[in-house]
């Protein structure tokens, strides 16, 4: 049997995204969205897109036994909505606004020709596809493990391999989430997500600046992430 290679972190949250939709909004017309209200459900019609001006918006499908399962979350410049629409045309996926979110509401059928009409629509299309095709692998991988630290360690290091800036102290994360954000995309309520948070920080691996993450020990925290150090959590 061949060994199993180490997969390299990604981060499952899609943000500031370096491309340019200007092709698709003209036809678009300006919603917003509460915390936690929902943009479109699972198995309704996919009707229109979403393009993401500001706020971040959180993917999530439910289990055969009625759990939700969140997959990642998406900010500015990301597009949701556009994943069931070659095929089924319905969403496959349920999207909530994770903060308050404005968005940009394009016509299905306006991507649709997008993607046939431009191609530099259609490959950046392709490179966001790429990036949330790795998130779910990577969501999938996560879900054999049971530890909690592990997971959250792992979502940390894919958060600094992603947005990571070299400071003094160690790697800032460049942009902030919530404690829930993270409970959500492990599977964990928000007390036991700080209850880690608080452990890592005792142990001199992370610390708190100004609502950013500093990982002050990356390669402490990857070695959690990857099982290869039991966490003294």
């Amino acid at each position: 049997m061949l060994p199993c290679p180490e997969r390299a972190f990604v981060s499952a949250w899609l943000t500031d995204l370096d491309y340019d939709w200007s092709a698709l909004t003209a036809a678009g017309r300006e919603v917003s969205f509460q915390r936690d209200q929902a943009i479109f459900h699972e198995g309704e019609p996919a009707e229109m897109v979403y393009l993401i001006s500001e706020g971040r918006v959180r993917l999530s499908t439910f289990a055969v036994d009625g759990r939700e399962r969140h997959l990642m979350i998406v900010g500015t410049n990301g597009i949701v909505g556009d994943c069931g629409l070659p095929t089924s045309g319905r969403h496959v996926v349920s999207a909530l606004a994770s903060s308050p979110t404005r968005l940009l509401a394009i016509p299905a059928k306006t991507l649709l020709r997008g993607l046939e009409r431009e191609p530099a629509v259609a490959r950046q299309h392709a490179a966001l596809a790429s990036r949330r095709f790795r998130v779910l692998l990577q969501q999938l991988e996560l879900q054999a493990h049971n530890s909690a630290s592990r997971r959250v360690c792992h979502h940390l290091v894919g958060l600094s391999s992603a947005y990571g800036m070299p400071v003094d102290e160690g790697v800032r994360i460049g942009i902030t989430y919530t404690q829930e954000e993270m409970g959500n995309i492990c599977g964990l309520s928000r007390v036991s997500v700080s209850n880690i948070f608080s452990r890592l920080r005792r142990d001199g691996i992370v610390a708190l600046q100004q609502r950013h993450t500093v990982v002050k020990d990356p390669a402490a925290l990857e070695a959690i992430a990857r099982g290869h150090r039991a966490p003294g959590l």
